[in-house]
């Protein structure tokens, strides 16, 4: 029965009746999708018939990271006529700011290096991490994809980091069973987004930053044709800049990324993280492109399974350079309770068991390590930022940060066992050959807190990055890729898999949007 300004057919009714409920226990209910009768009542409304479109494009591309990014280029590389914007008034979303280390199973690193891995083991590793709340499926699609995804980003122009031989390496990281991640060098994501934006630009296609996404726009079956955005919008607010609709004939992809930065929306989700929290996003990294999906009838799903990324230090502000010296050039060295003096975890186990080991201790906890136990660079950038500092006794670190210093000196001896005889007897951390003890001045020490990283919620999506509704039917015209695409990653994500997911996911959807027919 179609609908009109009088009747609201049953299952009008019953998506509508679904979604709010949906958008209530969000913390949303004032965005609950309108009815018929209510759009038409309504000034803007949100269905393409009432709307007289600025812009028009085949396929419009929310957002302009790693997910982003891929899926404009399959669009336009299958034909379709791209529009990408962006809310920033920079490209590459968080993608550019990541670490940017990718994990590939069966690579040419790997090869090369004589290391045996599988489809079932990668899956295995981002499951256990995830608790087992993973979509195993989209996790075998990830794994699955993963080489083929990195040989595609090599031919788009990334680069990779390069050891001595010049060539690209692996990089031992947390929760991984076998070593299968790639490693990012200076610049990190953005040694991806640039190159991919480049390529873009090659094609015909601008990013367009500086719009952000307020509305998405259905016909009256409920297929999406296009979003309202506001051009020049300030401080994330929805109610700024220049309104504009744009019509897409086949499809919207959604590449927002999370919600880490919208203290609002992600305390509605976990109300221990407020404001006493940091954060390693960058500003952009609010909700309301999920709440504009959900308005739309789709489903979210682990909105408030909200990843800590562990090794960040509290004396710098959002990402800055710890991690990529703790966990990057330090990734063995050991982590102490302040209190105690004494080791709390492996160091090298999955993001939610170390840094709830952290939190735990009720307070930062002290990572301390050697010059001949470090790996790479990143030292000497931790040093100027003033989070890292040098001590020519452990005792003297041990007094600097409040320690026992009996217990830090007899600790870190037994730790150098551990490295000694390759066994971690107290936590099972796997320790390469080349590890090396931390038994020579100068020593350097750098407090440890959590900070908010990545949102394991988001739309539901189907292996064709479809978002689904809440009969889990897809939206058509919608898709969904990346960070906005949620319960892929269960509990917890695995590191170095965002860049994996990204780009796997972000081309699936690309090349599905420029298949949908034209409205």
């Amino acid at each position: 029965m179609k609908e009109t300004t009088e009747t609201v057919s049953r299952r009008s009714f019953v998506a509508g009746a679904a979604a709010a409920g949906a958008l209530a226990a969000l913390g949303l209910s004032g965005c609950a999708p309108k009815s018929t009768q209510e759009k038409e009542l309504a000034a803007s409304g949100n269905q393409g018939s009432e709307l007289n479109w600025d812009e028009e494009c085949e396929v419009l591309v929310v957002g302009s990271g790693y997910a982003g990014l891929a899926a404009a280029l399959e669009a336009k590389s299958a034909g379709a006529d791209v529009k990408i914007i962006e809310k920033m008034n920079r490209i590459g979303g968080n993608s550019a700011f990541a670490a940017g280390d990718m994990a590939v199973c069966g690579s040419s690193v790997q090869e090369r290096e004589g290391i045996s891995d599988s489809i079932d083991a990668f899956v295995e590793d981002m499951l256990i991490a995830g608790l087992y709340l993973n979509d195993k499926d989209k996790c075998r699609l990830i794994a699955e994809k993963s080489n083929e995804t990195w040989e595609w980003s090599n031919e788009m122009g990334a680069t990779w980091d390069q050891d001595e031989n010049g060539e690209p390496y692996l990089y031992p990281y947390g929760g991984h069973s076998i070593m299968r991640t790639i490693c990012q060098g200076v610049g990190g994501g953005s040694n991806v987004t640039t190159p991919l934006a480049a390529k873009l630009g090659e094609m015909g296609v601008e990013v367009e930053t500086e719009r952000m996404l307020t509305e998405l726009v259905q016909d009256e079956s409920g297929r999406v044709v296009g979003a309202k955005v506001r051009e020049g919008a300030i401080d994330n607010d929805p109610e700024s800049g220049k309104p504009l609709a744009i019509h897409a004939s086949r499809a919207v992809v959604l590449a927002t990324g999370g919600f880490g930065r919208d203290l609002e929306f992600r305390m509605a989700q976990d109300p221990r993280l407020n404001d006493t929290v940091d954060c390693t996003n960058q500003e952009g990294a609010t909700a309301e492109s999920l709440k504009a999906s959900v308005a739309a009838g789709a489903m979210a799903v682990h909105t408030d399974w909200i990843q800590l990324l562990p090794f960040m230090s509290p004396d710098e502000q959002g990402y800055g350079v710890a991690a990529f010296y703790t966990d990057g050039q330090a990734s063995y060295a050991p982590t102490l309770c302040k209190a105690t003096g004494k080791r709390i975890v492996n160091e090298l186990t999955d993001r939610k068991r170390y840094a709830d080991a952290i939190l735990e201790t009720g307070e930062p906890c002290i990572q301390i390590t050697c010059n001949k136990a470090l790996y790479g660079t990143g030292l000497q950038n931790a040093i100027d930022a003033g989070i890292t500092h040098e001590f020519s006794t452990l005792e003297e670190a041990a007094e600097f940060y409040d320690m026992p210093a009996d217990a830090v000196v007899e600790e870190i001896a037994r730790y150098n066992t551990f490295v000694k005889d390759k066994v971690d007897a107290d936590f099972e951390k796997p320790i390469p050959d080349d590890a090396q003890p931390i038994d020579e001045a100068p020593y350097y020490g750098v407090r440890l807190w959590p900070k908010v990283h990545h949102c394991m919620g988001g739309v539901k999506t189907d292996l064709d990055c479809h978002v689904l509704d809440m009969n889990l039917s897809p939206i058509l015209g919608l898709f969904a890729a990346g960070e906005a695409a949620g319960g892929v990653h269960g509990a917890c994500r695995l590191g170095s898999c965002a860049t994996t997911d990204c780009l796997v996911n972000g081309r699936i959807a690309g090349q599905n949007a420029a298949a949908e027919p034209i409205d």
